[in-house]
């Protein structure tokens, strides 16, 4: 699934089917950067040979010049070995909270991994990349990422949603995202949040967006929300008090 989001963000990926008709997204997202691409995850393992070809079909002769790991899980982490021996010259940006002996595999060598410090701005390829601690989360050391350029907020687990199987392809522009489909995949993704305060919680989610210009949310799994983000915090709001205390 290889889909423009806006300006030179491009979202490609694939789903898993779960149980009662619900599908899941597995996201990667792309900033095509001027010739520099910025990867945001790298996809499961388990769709490899797709997203691989939509990369390809995507950057053409270029290589990427960084990819951006959320953090370290499987459905984040599951291609980096394709991308490099894709293209070797390819960095690794982790979070700077993470054991790269136990969380990144033994063959990635020390000089292919950057580190992102949460609270920092730094530049890859000419462009500005922000970090940020991620503020609902399921690993420690899980970063959000900002780029200001394009407005997109890159928040790995959160704002994801389950959603019925026409649903794959669709913008948020294009169909509708429901409250139940944000609160089913949050009460499956972080099952502590009935012991979370909500209010809590979305006050510092808001502050988050309070002092940035979002104009994408790029969540790993659900496809990009591109339009009217205040309704789509209105609806992912909703959802939590539903799931939290």
């Amino acid at each position: 699934m290889l889909r423009h989001v806006r300006d030179d963000l491009y979202q490609i990926g694939e789903s898993v089917a779960g149980r009662d008709g619900w599908h899941e997204a597995v996201r990667v997202y792309v900033l095509l950067n001027d010739g520099c691409p910025l990867l945001f995850d790298s996809g499961s393992h388990i769709h490899r040979g797709a997203i691989m070809e939509e990369l390809k079909t995507l950057l053409g002769d270029v290589a990427p010049g960084y990819v951006f790991l959320t953090h370290t899980e499987l459905p984040h982490t599951g291609n980096i070995q394709a991308i490099l021996e894709a293209w070797p010259e390819t960095k690794l940006v982790a979070s700077s909270a993470i054991l790269p002996h136990v969380e990144l595999p033994w063959w990635v060598r020390e000089e292919q991994v950057l580190y992102g410090y949460a609270g920092t701005d730094e530049i890859y390829g000419g462009r500005h990349i922000s970090f940020l601690d991620g503020i609902l989360k399921d690993q420690p050391g899980t970063h959000w990422m900002y780029d200001a350029q394009s407005g997109t907020l890159f928040t790995a687990d959160a704002f994801g949603y389950l959603y019925p199987g026409e649903a794959d392809l669709k913008f948020d522009d294009e169909l509708r995202v429901e409250v139940e489909w944000l609160r089913r995949y949050h009460e499956s993704a972080f099952r502590f949040l009935p012991q979370v305060s909500g209010a809590k919680l979305l006050a510092e989610i808001d502050q988050v967006f309070d002092k940035r210009d979002v104009r994408v949310i790029a969540p790993t799994h659900g496809n990009a929300m591109r339009q009217d983000i205040d309704r789509c915090r209105d609806r992912f709001s909703q959802a939590i008090k539903e799931t939290c205390q």
